[in-house]
């Protein structure tokens, strides 16, 4: 079994991993690996619009009475914070499975994502494919 910080590293990986050439993967970290404050574990560029988003990315082995603990309450602030500059913010969480290859995976607007729990039934309108790439849609710029 795998300690929170490898779990969430390697699902970090697999998210990474998941955007093609059309986009540029930035990594929020310092060279030790923390995080830094105040920014999401990713940020994206997609490279032919120049948009730039960020992502959070949450795995979680399982969820508790149909709710899923995704967050902290300092963690909500600082999301709110990074979204204050008017940038976008997407939270991607995997469910299940592995981090390198969960059984489900939601990708949540963070203006959705407001609870430190989320109801796992409201987060059916979000589940995408674990193994999909993502992708650009240039008029919803997402």
């Amino acid at each position: 079994m795998q300690d929170s910080f490898t779990a969430g590293l390697g699902f970090e990986r697999h998210v990474a991993g998941l955007f093609g050439k059309e986009f540029r993967v930035k990594w929020m970290r310092d060279a030790s690996r923390e995080e830094v404050d105040l920014k999401p574990d990713l940020e994206i560029e997609h490279v032919g619009s120049g948009e730039v988003f960020g992502v959070e990315c949450k795995y979680r082995a399982s969820h508790y009475l149909g709710r899923l603990p995704w967050a902290k309450e300092y963690q909500l602030r600082k999301y709110g914070r990074y979204r204050e500059g008017g940038r976008r913010l997407f939270i991607v969480i995997g469910l299940g499975g592995t981090p390198e290859l969960p059984d489900y995976m939601y990708c949540i607007p963070a203006w959705q994502a407001v609870h430190t729990m989320l109801p796992v039934d409201r987060l059916k309108r979000y589940r995408r494919d674990p193994e999909r790439k993502f992708g650009w849609d240039a008029r919803e710029r997402r």
